[in-house]
């Protein structure tokens, strides 16, 4: 079993996958705590900025029969503590409620079962345990996702509940949802009232530190966690520092990088809304277009994931909003009719339609956009929804030392993390995205002979 290592440095640890598992505690009714690292097979543990809460999975071996001893029926609990340093601020320590046993069946010398167990928040077992059915008059969105929490969730005072408050007024009925399906549908209007931060993009997620209800662009503000650099096997480890041996990369693998057509039909770069306001008879339109917003929103990095490249029509990627056309009913504006507004009641507070699809549509599918999966020796201070720095080296042949590559290294958004806890080892892997480029791209000139040759087809 893995434990504290004889000290090499100031987080007393040695090696980079030493791992201290202080906790690994089954909580039975019938037999009180119960340590189960002796029988450790592997542990991972889960968060997702695009799941509600964490969740994880224990690989078992034991030849005690644990699940007839201890009456396992699903209502057990397991207190998981790890860390790799010395700094309590690094270590993971949650309570976590087992929902199901799977894979049960005879290993090795045929004494010996093996199973997995899987555990989650207990706020995910009461979320589907009950509804919300309330109005909520005149009020916040962040205002009512504090509500639930507190009183549909009843999230302990032991766990944080990170709420950024949002802007607007709205008149809104939760019609019998669960807890967190009322949370989610609220998170598609919700408009965060952080200075420099535009659109519809907040999320309710769980890492380490407690549940979050954040917009990314303010995830996109935040100080850098840790610098992560991948390091070619020949280079000296002699020669490197103890965070360059501790946090290295062992392996990348790009999920998303550029898809044209995907970001054409999801309305990443362009998109159109038709809102309809049945009681005053009108329409509006409203376009997203992808170069506006960036050059006012917050990016991870400077510049746009995109060039001005104009087609044969002469229009950019960003100029095309009919590709992605959505029609909505909206109340925009029915306060300032003096027929309507001046009669108490007779209107709701504007939902901001125009504000928040056209631009959630497209903000989301943009946090996407760059996504890469990391395998670093385990960190667990690593968390979703932290910004890293990624120092990926160019592929480029130079007889220089290598650089970072122009448009891949650079800040990113840790947004899923995976721990993997191991009897010798332990690894964690991150999935980060990025929604801009550390370089500017270049622009074709349209009227260049090359570019003339090449999209029109002119010879």
């Amino acid at each position: 079993m893995a434990a504290i290592f004889p000290t090499a440095d100031k987080s007393g640890v040695t090696y980079p996958q030493d791992y201290s598992l202080k906790s690994l505690t089954l909580l039975s009714a019938s037999i009180g705590p119960f340590d189960l690292k002796n029988s450790l097979v592997e542990l991972s543990y889960f968060e997702d900025i695009f799941s509600n809460t964490v969740t994880g999975r224990l690989i078992i071996s034991e030849a005690e029969g644990f699940i007839e001893k201890f009456h396992l029926t699903g209502n057990e609990y397991i207190r998981v503590i790890f860390t790799k340093a010395s700094d309590k601020n690094m270590d993971i320590n949650i309570l976590f409620r087992v929902y199901k046993i799977s894979d049960r069946m005879l290993v090795g010398n045929m004494q010996t079962e093996g199973y997995v167990l899987y555990f989650c928040s207990e706020e995910l077992i009461l979320s589907e345990q009950y509804k919300v059915s309330k109005s909520y008059p005149a009020t916040k969105i962040s205002d009512i996702i504090i509500d639930i929490t507190k009183n549909y969730l009843k999230v302990p005072n032991t766990k944080a509940v990170n709420i950024e408050i949002t802007k607007g007024i709205y008149d809104l009925i939760v019609p019998n949802f669960k807890p967190f399906e009322a949370i989610n549908w609220l998170s598609t209007y919700a408009r965060s009232s952080s200075s420099g931060v535009i659109g519809a993009d907040m999320l309710f997620f769980e890492n380490k530190y407690g549940f979050n209800f954040k917009s990314l662009q303010t995830l996109f503000g935040q100080n850098v966690y840790r610098d992560y650099n991948y390091e070619p096997k020949n280079v000296d480890k002699k020669s490197q520092s103890t965070q360059q041996k501790f946090y290295s990369v062992i392996s990348y693998k790009f999920i998303n990088t550029v898809d044209t057509l995907d970001a054409i039909n999801s309305g990443q770069f362009a998109n159109q809304l038709i809102s309809i306001d049945p009681l005053l008879q009108r329409y509006k339109v409203t376009d997203f277009n992808y170069s506006k917003y960036f050059s006012q929103s917050t990016s991870l990095n400077k510049y746009p994931i995109v060039n001005g490249a104009k087609n044969r029509f002469g229009d950019a990627i960003y100029e095309t909003p009919q590709a992605v056309i959505k029609m909505s009913t909206g109340n925009s504006g029915q306060k300032d009719i003096p027929y309507i507004g001046n009669k108490p009641g007779s209107y709701a507070h504007d939902i901001f339609l125009e504000t928040y699809i056209p631009n959630r549509t497209a903000q989301l599918s943009l946090s996407n956009y760059n996504k890469i999966k990391l395998v670093i020796d385990g960190d667990p201070g690593a968390a979703a929804g932290v910004t890293i720095n990624f120092n990926l080296l160019s592929m480029t042949p130079r007889k220089e030392d290598k650089k970072p590559d122009d448009f891949y290294s650079g800040k990113y958004l840790i947004s899923a993390v995976k721990h993997t806890i191991k009897m010798d080892s332990y690894l964690t892997t991150l999935e980060i995205v990025k929604d801009s480029a550390t370089k500017q791209y270049v622009t074709p000139d349209n009227n260049s002979t090359i570019w003339q040759n090449t999209v029109k087809g002119i010879t």
